[in-house]
């Protein structure tokens, strides 16, 4: 599967090597802060196009 914020290859609920998100599933929302993540997957996709750590 793709990584919801940079789009590389990541298995499911694994970390990205390329931005750090953990993905969290299949059913991941946008603004639901969950799991290991610090930040909401709109702010992680944000940071990401900034050139931002995503946390």
């Amino acid at each position: 599967m793709k990584c919801p914020v940079c789009g590389e290859d990541v298995d499911m609920f694994d970390i990205c090597d390329n931005c750090g998100w953990q993905n969290d599933g299949p059913e991941e929302k946008e603004t639901n802060l969950k799991g290991p993540n610090k930040m909401t997957l709109k702010e992680a996709r944000k940071a990401y196009k900034s050139g931002i750590k995503v946390v």
